[in-house]
């Protein structure tokens, strides 16, 4: 979900994990131990993963929305999860949407591919089958997709967008992906030219060089 449609309930547990240092698991409180990537570690120990790989270069890239616009997710569903994270991320950190619409109408060419996932991509436990979790991590990626529109929305003060899980005619709240995905295929383009009109009105549409657009705004 959209970070401004649970804010106001994560800050009410926020004590409960205030006296943390570090991610901790949401049952039982437990801290996760932290674990530093290192190209080096994987290749020797053959777990190398060429995903896991690609976003640890992101924390080291120096312009990172352009990190982003490179990094397409296409048909695999892992990579579809991973570019709307990276997204979400962005629009958290960045401090202006005037950086941030090329990459949401990138997201939007693909709002309505369907994800693939392989058997090793997904964690399978002993009692579960595999069509059950990739039909949940379908949905994992749809509602990524979704959050990342509407969280640009929130940002850009497009009210249409900040809510356009509204508009989609009970097939998201269904989870009716056959009746979803055609209904995402036509409002992407609705969408597109809503940021588009509204980029050119504040004149940031792909504007010069020197620009605000090429610079790095995250903290």
């Amino acid at each position: 979900m959209p970070y401004f449609v649970v804010d106001e309930g994560t800050r009410e547990h926020a004590a409960e994990f205030a006296f943390h240092t570090g991610l901790v698991r949401l049952d039982t409180h437990k801290e996760i131990s932290t674990i530093r990537y290192s190209e080096k570690y994987v290749w020797e120990t053959g777990q190398f993963d060429a995903l896991t790989h690609a976003l640890a270069q992101y924390y080291k890239s120096e312009r990172r929305w352009v990190f982003i616009q490179a990094f397409t997710a296409g048909a695999d569903g892992r990579r579809s999860l991973a570019h709307a994270s990276l997204i979400r991320h962005y629009l958290s950190h960045c401090g202006t949407w005037t950086s941030s619409y090329r990459l949401v109408l990138g997201l939007l060419e693909e709002v309505d591919d369907t994800p693939h996932f392989s058997r090793k991509a997904l964690s399978i436990g002993d009692k579960d089958s595999f069509e059950e979790i990739a039909e949940q991590a379908l949905w994992d990626v749809i509602f990524a997709r979704l959050s990342t529109i509407q969280e640009y929305g929130w940002h850009a003060g497009l009210k249409e967008l900040a809510w356009a899980s509204d508009e989609l005619n009970g097939s998201l709240g269904a989870m009716d992906w056959s009746k979803l995905q055609p209904e995402l295929a036509s409002f992407r383009h609705r969408w597109a030219k809503t940021i588009v009109t509204h980029a050119k009105d504040h004149q940031v549409y792909f504007p010069s060089p020197d620009s605000i657009l090429d610079e790095d705004h995250e903290d």
